[in-house]
């Protein structure tokens, strides 16, 4: 789904991780803090709409969102304060009460909006926004001490009804300061949509040149990125690297690409002379190091590619993170014999 990098802080640019395509506003119905029913689509037409699921036992990711969006919503003006409406989904019912949330939110700005209802309920207003169903992760015996899995990306639905960037764990108070504003300002969403294409031809003409920075997102950096130039058009291998700087672990729980029907993680495994491959259900990300998927261990597989590749392609591949969320990288195809140099596997002479 995210095509810039989160870390670009070109002062021209968007700071929030581009879409690939503009995701339409969802129509959903839960229970605000008062019990009352809240329709998401209604309640914000012509405004920007930040979205986000969380939980208030949140240690870290949901507060930090929430209280980045606050400080800067308090530096603007009233009318443009007046066009944002913030609206947190609880992914923890059971704990989330609406006195909880109407609390916990009034902490950070009394405007946010709290939202509520059943797990199935909220599951499928996951699934509109193809982000993954929280999980409960248990810190021991006792069933009431948990926490849990979410998506840690804001959804920013533009006054136009579509959300053009995202915005992941990791983004900065003065990345919601450059973006925010010029959200409100832009009633019809042309300007966005302009500025991104700017962006998009920037950094296709920085992959031609060999330039393009790494991608980033909620701590995580994606490098080396490559599709091996297949020898069959029915299936190619992909590489990259996984650079987790966070202190908790993520794991990578889906893989999908543009030029694909399916995309599997799977590592090429046996004893002596023999070797197999086994594919991978997920990949954990252990916090502070960085994965490598290289030749002859694991590595992405892309089934039933839907048009031949050639060295010079490129291939769009979508990783789906449980903690960090969705992170799209671009990845060239290179042949064979130039793979372990892209890879750094070998020195350049």
């Amino acid at each position: 789904m995210a095509a810039a990098c989160a870390g670009d802080r070109d002062a021209t640019a968007f700071r929030g991780v581009a879409l690939t395509s503009p995701l339409a506003k969802p129509s959903f119905t839960l229970t605000d803090v008062n019990g009352r029913p809240w329709e998401f689509a209604a309640e914000t037409r012509d405004k920007v709409a930040l979205l986000f699921f969380g939980y208030t036992h949140c240690p870290d990711v949901c507060p930090l969102h929430m209280a980045n969006i606050a400080a800067v919503l308090k530096r603007m003006s009233a009318t443009d304060r007046g066009r944002v409406v913030t609206v947190f989904v609880t992914t923890d019912p059971e704990r989330d009460t609406p006195e909880r949330l109407r609390e916990w939110l009034g902490n950070f700005d009394p405007s946010f909006v709290g939202l509520t209802g059943t797990r199935a309920e909220l599951e499928s207003v996951q699934a509109l926004l193809k982000v993954p169903a929280a999980t409960r992760e248990y810190a021991g015996a006792d069933s009431s001490a948990y926490y849990v899995g979410h998506a840690a990306q804001v959804f920013a639905f533009a006054r136009d009804g579509y959300a053009y960037t995202i915005y992941p764990f990791g983004i900065r108070q003065d990345d919601w300061a450059n973006d925010l504003p010029r959200l409100v300002r832009d009633a019809t969403g042309t300007e966005i949509r302009r500025a991104l294409a700017a962006q998009a031809k920037a950094e296709a003409l920085a992959v031609q040149r060999g330039d393009a920075s790494p991608m980033t997102m909620g701590g995580l950096m994606v490098t080396q990125a490559v599709v091996a130039e297949p020898a069959s058009q029915d299936e190619a291998a992909a590489y990259l690297t996984i650079h987790n700087d966070t202190p908790q672990e993520d794991t990578l729980v889906a893989i999908a690409a543009d030029l694909a029907v399916r995309g599997e993680v799977h590592e090429t495994m046996g004893e002596g002379e023999m070797r197999h491959m086994m594919a991978m259900p997920s990949l954990v990300l252990p916090p502070r190091a960085e994965t490598k998927l290289v030749p002859g261990e694991r590595h992405i597989m892309l089934l039933q590619l839907r048009r031949a590749l050639k060295a010079g392609d490129s291939v769009t591949l979508y990783l789906s993170l449980s903690r960090a969320g969705p992170v799209e990288v671009r990845a060239p195809v290179v042949p064979y014999a130039d793979l372990e140099k892209a890879l750094g596997l070998v020195k350049t002479p």
